[in-house]
């Protein structure tokens, strides 16, 4: 091995630790610093309790319903190209290309009850903003595109002969996307969904905004932690940190066994 790849490789560890290793191991470090029973207590605590719920919930609506959008877009641009499926591949980037907080007051001078839509939605008596809908929304607006990018280029490389041979035998289109298309993007979606939860998890900004930050009622975990570190309790704040940095580990770990399976399979299928 030439000595400039091991220069490069010891460099490039050495930037991994230092952005991710070592902020990880602080965050660890001060979650045990006060031992077993402080730990256990603060896991109990009832605002940060509240806070994991929400975000599960959060988590549970918004996530499936990037996923149906995620997959159904994906073929509409794929299988049928036209000039407003080329419009809509651009759009569904545009969560990637602006700041979470500008998503926030977007959805709130849409949806606050003076707002565009919110106006109509409050005569109804349907509160959007600073309640779970608007969490929900913000989340799956800032996480729209991750099922998408994933999905998209694995179905224009896998193409649609074996679903036209399927079609020609008789399948139905319901049967066809069950048997064949779905089989063939399982693992790349599933590295797409793990994406999406890790967002929708940890997403700070536009949450911010749209939920009001309003303790016991619509803080999500992302916000339960910067408020405890805000009020100058950053062990409680510490240990919320670790529940997201053990969730965010597993999401890893399942990325990279999907990735794995992705690259198999397109070797398998070029082979």
């Amino acid at each position: 091995m030439k000595r400039s790849s091991i220069v490069l490789r010891c460099l490039v560890l050495v930037y991994v630790m230092a952005l991710l290793g070592l902020p990880l191991f602080f965050v660890f470090q001060q979650a045990f610093s006060h031992g077993w029973a402080a730990l256990w207590a603060a896991l109990h605590d009832h605002a940060m309790g509240l806070a994991i719920v929400l975000t599960m919930k959060v988590a549970l609506l918004a996530v499936p319903l990037n996923v149906v959008f995620g997959i159904g877009v994906s073929l509409w641009i794929v299988r049928r190209p036209s000039w407003l499926s080329h419009v809509v591949d651009v759009i569904i980037d545009v969560p990637l290309a602006i700041s979470p907080i500008i998503v926030g007051l977007i959805l709130e001078l849409a949806y606050a009850q003076s707002g565009w839509f919110g106006s109509t939605f409050a005569r109804l008596g349907w509160k959007v903003m600073f309640s779970l809908p608007g969490i929900v929304l913000a989340s799956i607006f800032v996480s729209l595109p991750l099922v998408s990018r994933q999905v998209i280029p694995l179905l224009r490389e896998v193409g649609d002969h074996q679903e036209q041979t399927a079609a020609t035998l008789g399948a139905k289109p319901t049967r066809i996307f069950f048997t064949i298309t779905l089989r063939s993007i399982a693992w790349t979606a599933a590295y797409g969904v793990t994406l999406t939860l890790a967002r929708v998890i940890g997403e700070y900004g536009a949450v911010l905004i749209v939920s009001g930050n309003i303790a016991l009622v619509t803080q999500t975990l992302t916000l339960n932690i910067g408020a405890n570190f805000e009020n100058f309790n950053a062990y409680q704040g510490f240990v919320g940190a670790l529940l997201l940095a053990m969730v965010s580990v597993m999401v890893l770990v399942f990325i990279g066994v999907a990735r794995h399976r992705m690259e198999r399979k397109r070797h398998d299928s070029f082979a």
